[in-house]
């Protein structure tokens, strides 16, 4: 037993000192440029109020119901929200759907749920999915609105268990059982005595952590804010979103590279949900995870995945809202995401790709393609642009791959 744990240990150095980057020949293989993608995830124009709402899925079909709703006093038909064209789910894991009733005349009522293939997935009378074995099937809910019968459907995809890989990840984070995600508990988060500095940032990406990041800086309260964005590849097995909030007190410097910031005190914890989308390489867009509205100074999830192109991660999107303390507050982040690239819409439904909308102290936003992140040592293969450190340990990471599939198949056994 000693020299198994010695074993682990040694296996967990190598983990955090090489961060088993994804192999530099998948980074190189060249994708499509991304047009006509489907909700949520869409694309960013010049002007952001011309381009199409990653709520809907035909905005010209919309638009005509709400002229009809205008023009001809006409009700909008009812509906279910999903809020999600796909959601992943691995084998023995649970994950749950919630079903929003819009534009219904009484309230919902035979609410039902059904699995096309239990087999691969099975889900209850209150919208829990449970992973059965690796596949596709396609849950639907229903509702009756008064003698109308309302429906909406969401592809489940359910993904190998992956033991060693989650026993990597539950080390260091906590687990969300109905979410089949893992995240950081805020009060007791190991990383949080040790603060921020823009090294961490420069460090990971030596290491191999193929993330996009951008920085929001303002001064409010007589103290120094940072609100950061990270989203993508955390080394071979996991891939997820954060939003981190820090603060230092203002002495006059701003945000320097020696800036020292300290993870926000329980008091300046903020309120803020986070989802995290991506686009898959069939165009079709997966819900990886959602945090609720709650306080946060770290607001993050992880799955365990690999991106199909880490550098940038494009194909991820976070959706999100932000609840500062007040409106002066709300304006001093607003005018800080300016800086960083977002652009401010005027009204919520028409929120797109790096834009911002202010409501009062709220602040929702969509970030997808503004990064500060570059390449280290960068070298291009094929046309794409790698770091010289992720092909030294593009091998290494392949072989501590093909030892999870041992590992976790002892496990199995055991």
């Amino acid at each position: 037993m000693k020299l198994f744990r010695q074993m682990i240990a040694l296996l967990l150095c190598a983990v955090m000192i090489f961060s088993l980057a994804v192999s530099a020949s998948a980074d190189s293989e060249t994708n499509s440029p991304d047009s006509g993608v489907a909700a949520p995830v869409s694309e960013t124009n010049d002007d952001p109020d011309e381009q199409e709402n990653p709520g809907e899925q035909d905005e010209d079909a919309d638009d005509e119901e709400q002229d009809e709703d205008e023009e001809g006093d006409e009700k909008l038909p009812p509906e279910l929200d999903l809020h999600a064209q796909q959601v992943s789910v691995s084998v023995g894991a649970k994950i749950q759907l919630k079903a929003e009733p819009k534009n219904f005349e009484s309230t919902p009522s035979g609410i039902t749920w059904s699995s096309e293939n239990p087999g691969i997935a099975t889900v209850d009378e209150r919208g829990t999915v449970t992973g059965k074995a690796t596949g596709k099937t396609t849950i639907t809910v229903t509702a009756m609105d008064g003698e109308t019968a309302v429906s909406a459907s969401c592809v489940v995809c359910v993904t190998a268990r992956n033991a060693f890989f989650r026993f990597l990840l539950g080390i260091g984070y906590s687990y969300n059982s109905t979410g089949d995600y893992f995240y950081s508990d805020n009060n007791s988060a190991w990383q949080k005595p040790f603060g921020f500095i823009r090294l961490y940032d420069t460090a990971s990406q030596l290491i191999g952590y193929q993330y996009d990041f951008t920085r929001m800086v303002f001064t409010y309260g007589n103290k120094d804010w940072l609100i950061e964005f990270w989203k993508g590849q955390y080394g071979l097995f996991q891939m997820g979103g954060e939003i981190g909030v820090y603060t230092k007190y203002s002495v006059g410097f701003g945000d320097t590279l020696l800036s020292a910031y300290r993870c926000a005190p329980k008091e300046d914890w903020l309120n803020m949900e986070m989802t995290l989308y991506h686009k898959m390489p069939d165009g079709s867009i997966r819900r990886e995870f959602t945090r609720e509205y709650g306080k946060y100074w770290w607001c993050d999830g992880y799955r365990v995945g690999q991106l199909n192109k880490s550098k940038p991660a494009t194909e991820l999107q976070m959706v999100s809202r932000i609840t500062l303390k007040d409106e002066k507050m709300a304006a001093a982040f607003a005018n800080s995401m300016k800086t960083a690239g977002f652009k401010e819409v005027s009204e919520l439904d028409i929120l797109r790709d790096d834009t911002f909308f202010r409501d009062g102290s709220d602040v929702y936003f969509i970030w997808r393609n503004l990064t500060e992140s570059q390449a280290l040592v960068p070298i291009t293969i094929n046309g794409e642009t790698v770091g010289a450190f992720q092909l030294i340990v593009a091998g290494f990471g392949l072989l501590i791959q093909s030892f999870s599939g041992i590992f976790g198949s002892l496990i199995r056994r055991s």
